[in-house]
């Protein structure tokens, strides 16, 4: 009696998921690992680019009789996130809601939410705290800081801002 595949988590080895997923589809094993768009500042520059939504994870489809053994010796595979010691399925469920979710590409989330805490990276303000008030329209910074026992609001870049630890 064969039993329908199923979905599975699959931890990568470090820094590998990419060499993993081609590894696996030069098997011929169905994998998905959902990926997002995100902003991020590289080289002084706002961009979005796209990057996975689980880092270093990734979901396979396997059955009864598919090759574990294989799998599990892929390059860039770690393990198979297991339970008690045998893999746990992940619900069919689950991995349409992503891939239904995911069809319909979101704006990249915001670099920086109000309320947040930033240091201020360059300026006569470098160094200086400072918290968000919000975004202007053109995707600039609006920030608060005290200067003087009164809060002022200034409007930066996001290249100029980091988060504050």
């Amino acid at each position: 009696m064969t039993t329908a595949p199923r979905w599975y988590l699959l931890q990568c080895k470090a820094q590998q998921q990419t060499r993993a997923e081609w590894h696996l589809t030069q098997q011929g094993f169905e994998h998905y690992a959902p990926q997002h768009n995100v902003k991020r500042i590289s080289k002084g520059k706002v961009a979005v680019r796209s990057e996975a939504l689980f880092p270093g994870y990734l979901f396979i489809k396997l059955g009864q009789e598919s090759n574990w053994r294989a799998m599990s010796a892929t390059r860039g595979v770690s393990r198979a996130v297991s339970f008690n010691g045998s893999p746990h399925p992940v619900p069919d469920e689950l991995i349409e809601g992503l891939q239904q979710r995911l069809l319909q590409p979101a704006a990249p989330r915001a670099l920086f939410k109000q309320g947040e805490h930033v240091v201020i990276k360059e300026g006569c303000f470098k160094h200086i705290e400072a918290i968000v008030k919000g975004v202007t329209a053109d995707e600039r910074i609006i920030v608060l800081l005290k200067i003087l026992q009164t809060e002022q609001a200034l409007i930066m870049s996001p290249t100029q801002l980091s988060k504050a630890s």
